[in-house]
């Protein structure tokens, strides 16, 4: 099927009065609103087209609405949202706070204060968000967007060749710190020295994408502290937790545990371990159970602790456009997508027949012959891009984990996840361009090689440490200490 990067436009207006029979004469009399969101699957024209329609009639029926999707490849999208922002082409939109956008867009007065609007909708509205929620949307006490509502958090566990554990007798529940992992490594190492790599990188050069100390503090790339309950701003590298990390991983690097070119690795490391190439990876874990995800695995017990940072609860969120000729009727639109089961469900996961079937369980599933690579509408296979992904069906792909209903499940998961103590902070980084890309650079000259254990801390940290200060890196940290404490104190 076709990708399509930007969907047509409908044309319309509206006015706020009584519902009519839909037709061409009534689709005129009703304000047309653009929603932007970014495809993370396939979708066919003709797939959103019928998608959009059927859309239109129920919006009509229900809110005197009508939509006009406009999907764009998440590879485009930011820059897509962006031009269009700087016009009223853009009503409600999609972007992801955890590359900044929020406070970026509130800087650059992109996106609408909706905190009155909020504050006045449903409590059918409010009862969806939690204050951390709320929070992570949220920029020096106002409210400029909702986040996606879906399981927030999660913790490090290591994904491990299932035939090898059987054989082995592996108790992958008590693996649950790196001393306990190396252990088994070790033993692995030893019982299989025909084993092309013992532990690889979760994904290309990156070793894991969950970690135990608190980052993006501030919404930013460059503060972290040690811990959750740790306010005390740092760089990555002069963190303890940074360097219990690599003292282990250079360890099993240089006794040959880790895959010896992990820095240039492009692989995923749970393709290598489901093959039987790897014996394990670190990966990064929530609601769903990753042993279920990938084939030929078992997973350990949490090494890292479920938890959220900023960026974790808000990474995806929803706003209206400061330039949108329409804020009244986007509002309705943007509660209508958290609050409507029925439209938010035709939304993500398309006609129901045609794009997704229930089957006897209540489940919902592809259609007979159909599965990610050739149903036309991508949604749902790709459902996390959507508001409230709570509101729908359970997938049969989903049951195993998903005891009642999505809801239910996400709202258990979410109490066992620990918050950050820097949560709801924000740093301005706007006067900061330079010093931003130079630390960017800076970790990315070291971050991966240091966590896969390729170098040692304590050969390269005199560099680094030289590097930050002429970089400005402890002037600007001093700077955003002393706002955490002025947030904190209030």
């Amino acid at each position: 099927m076709k990708k399509k990067l930007l969907a047509s436009a409908l044309c319309a207006a509206m006015v706020m009065s009584a519902v009519s029979p839909i037709g061409a004469s009534a689709a005129d009399d009703m304000v047309t609103l653009s929603l932007y969101i970014p495809t993370l699957a396939t979708f066919s024209e003709d797939a959103i087209t019928e998608v959009e329609d059927a859309l239109n009639e129920y919006l009509a029926e229900n809110y005197n609405l009508q939509v006009s999707l406009q999907y764009t490849e998440i590879g485009n999208f930011e820059t897509t949202v962006n031009l269009a922002m700087t016009t009223d082409a853009v009503d409600v939109t999609c972007y992801f706070n955890s590359e900044g956008q929020l406070q970026t867009y509130v800087q650059n007065n992109q996106l609408l204060d909706i905190t009155d609007y909020f504050e006045n909708a449903s409590d059918e509205l409010k009862s969806v968000f939690t204050d951390t929620e709320l929070a992570a949307s949220t920029v020096d006490g106002r409210l400029y967007g909702l986040v996606r509502k879906y399981q927030y958090g999660g913790g490090l566990q290591v994904v491990m060749n299932a035939e090898i554990v059987e054989e082995m007798g592996i108790d992958v529940s008590s693996i649950t710190d790196y001393e306990s992992l190396g252990e088994v490594l070790y033993a692995v190492q030893e019982a299989h020295p025909e084993l092309t790599y013992i532990m690889v990188p979760q994904s290309s050069s990156e070793m894991m994408w969950a970690y135990s100390w608190d980052r993006n503090i501030g919404s930013t790339t460059f503060l972290y502290a040690e811990d959750l309950e740790s306010t005390e701003l740092k760089s990555l590298f002069e963190l303890d937790s940074f360097a219990e990390l690599c003292s282990y991983t250079h360890q099993w690097y240089q006794d040959g545990l880790i895959m010896a070119d992990a820095i240039s690795n492009t692989s995923e490391g749970s393709d290598l371990v489901s093959a039987g190439t790897a014996f394990c990876c670190f990966h990064n874990a929530d609601i769903s159970p990753l042993d279920q995800i990938y084939s030929n695995t078992v997973v350990t017990d949490w090494i890292v602790e479920p938890h959220a940072i900023q960026t974790d609860v808000g990474n995806l969120q929803y706003g209206i456009s400061v330039n949108s000729a329409h804020p009244d009727e986007a509002f309705t639109l943007l509660s209508a997508l958290y609050t409507d089961a029925t439209l938010h469900t035709l939304l993500s996961y398309g006609i129901e027949g045609e794009h997704y079937v229930i089957n006897e369980d209540g489940l919902a599933d592809y259609p007979e012959g159909m599965d990610s690579t050739n149903e036309p509408y991508g949604g749902f296979a790709a459902t996390a891009a959507y508001p409230n992904y709570t509101l729908n069906p359970v997938k049969v792909a989903d049951s195993s984990a998903i005891e009642v209903d999505y809801a239910t499940t996400v709202d258990e998961w979410d109490a066992q996840v620990s918050v950050s103590a820097t949560f709801g902070f924000t740093f301005d980084t706007s006067d900061y361009t330079d010093f931003v890309t130079a630390y960017t650079n800076l970790e990315d000259k070291y971050k991966d090689a240091l966590i896969s254990g390729s170098i040692a801390l304590d050969d390269v940290l005199p560099s680094i440490q030289s590097e930050l200060e002429s970089i400005g890196f402890y002037e600007v940290a001093e700077a955003a200490q002393a706002e955490l404490d002025a947030f904190l104190a209030e």
